[in-house]
């Protein structure tokens, strides 16, 4: 059944209207219907390129780090040969997921339910006791590991689940030109930051990309880059964009941090924020960038990842663990104040006297757009 036939006409139409003429953005159901978030899971993140990590999680050969795109088991391996591979983290005997929690130095993935074991290119090497106790199965033709398609942009990891999306090189491009003066090459991984919020995933990033309501809630960050500094996010395809100068660091954006190697001064003073639909969001500053990834639970339920990249040695070195700390104690309070508008928003969609919203032509195009690729994602 297609998506018109799932959402009324009305809301379709009003989704078509220009942007503060009576258009409107997705019904409550799509917010609070679990049959709604199954749809997501198969029908669009499942056949998009997903943020699924960083370099930073699988270092070293033999590291794994399981993790999940949409509702779907999935892990990365660093094979022996120095290849980062992604699989579905999903033995072929039974259904059991062949790894549980990252692990550093392994030379295969074995099943924890009947010992399949697996080599990290995939393939099957063991599967004891298969006819009997002590009649091993010793061919190495078995089914294998199901591997995922994968694209790398500087550290961070895409897949795409179902293998059939444009190359990675078209969807990444938009972002690769807009952050093309930044040199990425020494960023690694400082810290992750975890939240979890009781509200959709799409409320998370709805609110990411919209710059209304910094006045209202968000009094450090509007200090630190005014209001009449700000725009609405643009948008063009699958990249949500807005660029922000701002004056000096001590607003609490990393004093002390090293900034990127060769900045333009009008760089040195600029804030940058994207969202790549429907996966992930970067925010880059002179002297750090942060991947924002969520994770749905449930229509209800969401788990925030921000993950905060810094330039060489900043990452790690305690010269800079209180610049560090600044950094993430800034990243958590604003996420907090953040949460909680998102979780009023949350409630609200369980109103019957909600039915879209009242679009801004000025802030909320971005809003719209956004709403129509879901809609045109599942369709």
């Amino acid at each position: 059944m297609g998506i018109p036939f799932l959402i009324p006409k009305e809301t379709m139409d009003r989704l078509s209207r220009p942007t503060g003429e009576g258009a409107a953005c997705l019904l409550n159901a799509c917010y609070t219907d679990s049959g709604w978030l199954e749809l997501e899971n198969e029908c669009l993140f499942a056949q998009t390129w997903m943020f699924a990590g960083s370099i930073d999680n699988v270092p070293q050969p033999g590291d794994v780090f399981p993790t999940t795109i949409g509702n779907k088991p999935v892990v990365l391996v660093h094979g022996r040969d120095g290849e980062i591979r992604a699989f579905h983290n999903v033995c072929r005997h039974r259904s059991a997921i062949v790894a549980e929690q990252a692990c550093s130095n392994q030379s295969v993935l074995t099943c924890p339910y009947h010992a399949w074991a697996y080599g990290l290119g995939g393939k099957l090497r063991t599967h004891p006791h298969f006819n009997g106790a002590d009649v091993h199965d010793v061919s190495r033709d078995g089914p294998g590991l199901v591997p995922i398609r994968l694209g790398l942009f500087h550290r961070t990891i895409f897949l795409n689940l179902d293998g059939k999306a444009a190359p990675f090189e078209d969807y990444i491009a938009p972002l690769a030109r807009r952050l093309s003066g930044h040199d990425l090459s020494a960023l690694r991984l400082a810290k992750t930051l975890v939240w979890e919020v009781k509200a959709n995933w799409k409320l998370v990033f709805e609110n990411y990309f919209e710059n209304y309501h910094i006045f209202a809630i968000h009094p450090r960050l509007d200090a630190f880059a005014l209001m009449t500094s700000r725009q609405g996010f643009e948008f063009e395809d699958k990249l949500f964009h807005t660029e922000v100068a701002f004056g000096e660091p001590e607003g609490g954006r990393g004093v002390g941090l090293p900034y990127y190697p060769g900045l333009t001064p009008e760089l040195e003073r600029l804030e940058g924020g994207y969202h790549l639909f429907p996966s992930c969001c970067y925010q880059i500053w002179p002297d750090q960038l942060t991947v924002f990834q969520v994770l749905p639970v449930a229509p209800d339920h969401t788990i925030e990842n921000l993950h905060v990249f810094m330039i060489g040695d900043a990452a790690t070195d305690g010269a800079f663990g209180g610049a560090r700390q600044g950094v993430y104690d800034m990243w958590d309070e604003l996420n907090r104040e953040d949460i909680n508008a998102i979780e009023w928003m949350q409630q609200g969609r369980y109103s019957p006297a909600f039915d879209g919203g009242i679009l801004s032509g000025h802030w909320d195009p971005s809003h719209q757009h956004f709403a129509k690729l879901v809609v045109e994602s599942m369709a």
